[in-house]
């Protein structure tokens, strides 16, 4: 009994959970949302692929800049990159992608005549507005069986999903980086031992 947390799985050593009173304990549910997940991916990837072979819609990237700018004013693409947590040169990139669509446009900084902010146009905010209207009739199709309760429910575990991914991957990716964890509530299963 002293060697119980030898026993433990890297998950549950990770998260602190007991073992489920099961033979295969967390093994088997784990497999399945990991399952799930992997074929959330490869089913979005799908996705992507077929918009961008259609070509007649802003994809996600620069959906996201849209909205960043949209959200949080005109900024420098510096900002923006910061932002969208991304490369800079690839934010250029699609920044002028945007530009010359005439969903962004440059305007000078009033405190650094040399830069330039990004700002969302008048034709950039119709295709916000026509791309939330799209996604939004998309996810309804997509949950036309689900009751409200039942949306509610996913809504609500699908974000606690989301945080816990990122935590637990951040916090994996610092090591990996031989940096401490920036995350003090999520311990490691060595650090545990």
């Amino acid at each position: 009994m002293a060697n119980s947390a030898a026993a433990e799985s890297p998950a549950q050593a990770h998260t602190g959970t007991a073992p489920t009173g099961s033979p295969g304990g967390r093994r088997e549910p784990v497999a399945s949302v990991a399952d799930s997940f992997s074929e959330l991916q490869r089913t979005v990837r799908r996705s992507k692929a077929r918009l961008l072979a259609a070509a007649d819609d802003v994809d996600s990237a620069t959906q996201l800049l849209l909205h960043t700018v949209a959200a949080e004013g005109p900024m420098r693409a510096s900002a923006l990159a910061a932002s969208v947590q991304a490369d800079l040169s690839t934010v250029s990139r699609q920044v002028a992608a945007l530009v010359g669509r005439g969903l962004l446009e440059r305007q000078a900084d009033q405190l650094d005549g040399r830069a330039c902010l990004l700002a969302v146009t008048d034709t950039g905010r119709a295709a916000i507005t026509e791309h939330e209207q799209g996604r939004q009739k998309f996810f309804d199709a997509v949950l036309a069986d689900w009751n409200t309760e039942e949306m509610r429910q996913f809504a609500r575990q699908l974000e606690r999903f989301t945080a816990a991914y990122d935590r637990v991957h951040t916090a994996w990716m610092n090591e990996r980086a031989g940096r401490p964890d920036s995350h003090p509530r999520t311990t490691h299963p060595r650090q545990q031992l």
